[in-house]
């Protein structure tokens, strides 16, 4: 019997309303199937276009999921719906944009593996799960990857909101011969947990994990495991696979059953290391924010950032000097970082972010001041939007 609603409308049972959104999927899956098959088009109009125009144009991307997530609270106002996550709506179209533009141009991006590591996961929320992904030993090998073109795009972490920059990123980047291009960033919240065999935390004598999470999970390592020593390894993934290692007969000497890592939940899908201890980081808004580099930067989004290094003589008020440069015209800084040039004692370069596009006017300007002035070296790394956290 079919009940009726206050409004006098007859309410749709369980198997109506399960036939309802069965037709819902399939237009659905007609509709991305049509936006397929214009991204196909699209793809064979770049075709005609000079072999150096790049597929991938982050800019493009960013300016289709920054007009949804507007739409998302107004329509969902209009139609008196329940709003859907900002989160959940990125997420969906990232993967179907990532889909289309796979069969527009087949895609390899490299990125710091294994499989696993917030890298990896910062890579696949950016690009989806259709193009093909390449699992990097190190940093250098995922800029050596991109560079040779055995990888279209890479992946790689460049600062966290709390433990600072990741220097070996800077210092690849500080290298002023790289063929090298950031096209877009990526920032990612990141929630640390605890895994191991130990039934209880005072049984854990060793803890393992790349030297970022140790840092960021620093106060509660001190408070919780004062006991524990402190292991550094290449990955959050590789520190628990060192774990099961051992703990399967390797000869690692690891005394498996007191020791634990520290890593992103996905760890679970790559181990049976068991989940002891969830969110461990010292702050629960932690961000890290990753680069995409490439052999070409972003065209303007409207809402873009620039990243340089620039080299310049050690010598009083040498910063002050470049940062005049973009004082005097209004542009806004979100960046400086300084790292020894490995080139001579003493010497250092400068990371600088602006707010604003390469090829806006007084962001050109402010560039050819810098080059003008005597003993400084400037590289433009890339422009790109600016993103949101994922």
């Amino acid at each position: 019997m079919t009940s009726t609603s206050d409004s006098g409308k007859p309410n749709k049972t369980l198997d109506e309303l399960r036939q309802a959104i069965d037709t819902v999927d399939d237009k659905v899956l007609a509709l991305i199937y049509e936006r397929a098959a214009l991204a196909s088009e699209v793809g064979e109009h770049k075709k005609n276009q000079p072999a150096n125009t790049p597929f991938y144009v982050p800019s493009r991307e960013a300016s289709i999921i920054r007009r949804l997530l507007n739409k998302n609270g107004v329509d969902a106002v209009n139609n008196h719906s329940t709003r859907i996550p900002d989160e959940a709506i990125h997420g969906i179209f990232r993967e179907i944009i990532g889909a289309c533009l796979a069969l527009e141009h087949p895609m390899t991006i490299a990125y710091l593996g294994p499989e696993g590591t917030f890298t990896h996961t910062a890579a696949t929320r950016q690009f989806g799960s259709s193009v093909n992904y390449m699992a990097c030993a190190n940093l250098a090998l995922v800029f050596d990857a991109v560079e040779s073109g055995r990888a279209t795009y890479g992946l790689v972490p460049v600062e966290n909101a709390f433990a600072g920059a990741v220097t070996h990123t800077l210092d690849l980047f500080a290298d002023f011969d790289r063929d090298i291009y950031i096209c877009a960033e990526v920032q990612l919240s990141i929630h640390h947990h605890l895994f191991s065999h130990a039934g209880k935390l005072e049984d854990i004598k060793l803890v393992i994990s790349h030297p970022q999470p140790l840092a960021q999970c620093h106060d509660w390592l001190q408070e919780h495991l004062p006991q524990a020593t402190l292991m550094e390894s290449s990955s959050t993934v590789h520190a628990a696979k060192m774990i099961e290692d051992a703990r399967k007969g390797g000869d690692s000497g690891l005394d498996w059953k007191h020791a634990a890592a520290i890593g992103p939940y996905s760890i679970v899908d790559y181990t049976e290391l068991p989940l002891l201890q969830k969110n461990i980081e010292d702050h629960h808004d932690n961000v890290t924010r990753f680069f995409v580099i490439g052999q070409h930067d972003s065209p303007p989004s409207g809402e873009d950032k620039t990243a340089l290094v620039i080299s310049t003589k050690d010598e009083p008020g040498a910063l002050h000097k470049l940062i005049q440069s973009f004082a005097s015209r209004n542009i806004g800084l979100t960046r400086i970082e300084s790292r020894p040039s490995r080139k001579k004692a003493w010497e250092y370069v400068f990371f600088i972010d602006v707010l604003g596009h390469r090829d806006d006017a007084n962001v050109e300007e402010a560039l050819e001041e810098i080059q003008a002035q005597d003993g400084v070296m400037l590289k433009v790394l890339g422009s790109c939007p600016v993103s949101r956290k994922l």
